[in-house]
């Protein structure tokens, strides 16, 4: 491994660094909206946040409607998010955090062949209890579409931009 001088605040933080000062996070959060056509609501929203552009990453979540779930809806919103963030920005890495707890999402993360990086132990509290929270990420490379899933959607932002 090269050795990186530590006097320079470059090597000290993975943020942009800017006339010799560390440049703070980002408040910008990117919702989209996906919309079936056959239902009155949208069927779930997908997050992107945390924007780094000296590392080119971006922390995202996602939440599909309750009476969605089960039918593949999840597969087809993240896929058609990875997709457009990375054919669309200069995304390098895409990156979630998710609960122990939450069976449903690790297997929709890990089917997408998404990497698990680690673990924050105890970090997420429900109902009482702490549970360890898993970080998983998605280099641009790593990205490999798996083709239609037979659902379409139109995603809505909320700035009114669609796309499919």
């Amino acid at each position: 491994m090269a050795h990186i001088p530590r006097d320079r605040l470059e090597a000290l933080t993975c943020r942009l660094v800017v006339d010799g000062r560390r440049v703070p996070r980002s408040p910008e959060v990117i919702r989209w909206l996906f919309w079936r056509e056959t239902v009155p609501e949208p069927v779930g929203r997908f997050t992107y946040f945390d924007i780094n552009p000296r590392n080119r990453s971006a922390e995202f979540g996602y939440f599909v409607q309750p009476q969605y779930r089960n039918q593949g809806m999840g597969t087809a919103m993240l896929t058609i998010a990875f997709t457009h963030l990375f054919t669309t920005t200069d995304f390098h890495k895409l990156y979630c955090q998710t609960g122990a707890f939450n069976a449903p999402s690790i297997r929709l993360l890990e089917k997408l062949g998404l990497h698990r990086d680690g673990i924050l132990r105890e970090h997420h509290e429900l109902d009482g209890v702490l549970w360890d929270d898993y970080v998983y990420s998605l280099l641009r490379r790593e990205w490999q579409d798996p083709g239609a899933t037979g659902l379409t959607f139109t995603v809505a932002t909320e700035k009114g931009q669609k796309f499919s």
